[in-house]
This record gives structure tokens, sequence and C-alpha cells, in this order.
């Protein structure tokens, strides 16, 4: 059973009755049964357990360098407001000290 067929069958046992919230999310059991579906469908793509670790585990670390790039281009930008607002200043006020 793949990703869709998952899916449907909890939209199919979701219809029939009015679930409370916590009823909408599937079981952990269903969870599990269809990750490990979705891996096998890797595993016929030629994914091992180990290339799928390493692939998880580098996009894990792809995901941190990449929230620590957001930070240094952040703090850049507010650098660059920053410098911007003191130029404006200079300009003003080397405008108005030649205006009296």
């Amino acid at each position: 059973m793949g990703k869709k067929q998952c899916r449907k069958a909890e939209n199919s046992k979701n219809q029939s009755t009015s679930p409370t919230p916590k009823e909408r999310s599937p079981s952990p059991a269903t969870e599990q049964s269809c990750m490990e579906n979705d891996f096998d469908e890797l595993r016929e793509e030629g994914f091992s357990r180990s290339n799928f670790s390493e692939l998880k585990e580098e996009l894990c670390n792809q995901h941190k360098e990449t929230k620590n790039l957001e930070k240094r281009m952040d703090e850049w930008i507010t650098r660059i407001i920053n410098a911007e607002k003191t130029l404006k200043e200079l300009i003003d006020e080397n405008h108005n000290t030649r205006t009296t």
C-alpha cells in the first residue's frame, strides 16, 4: 500500500463519522505502516536503509547550514540598513551645516 492508498484508507475511515481532532490524526501504527510502505517503494528504486540514513543525515546537516546562513544574511541586512541610516544622517548633517 503506497502513500496515497494509506491516505485514502484514512480518509474513508474519517468520512464515516465526524471524528474528534485526536481521531483525525493517524495512529502511530498506521503512520509506521505508511512509512514502511514508502521505504519499500524507495528500496525498489535502489535505496538501502544505510543510503536512506546517510541521505537523512546529510539533509539534516544541510538544513542546519541553511539556517546558519539565513541568520548570517539577516545580520548583514541589519548592518546594511544601519549603515544606510547612518549615511543618510551624515548627509543631512552635512547639508544642514552648509545651509547655515
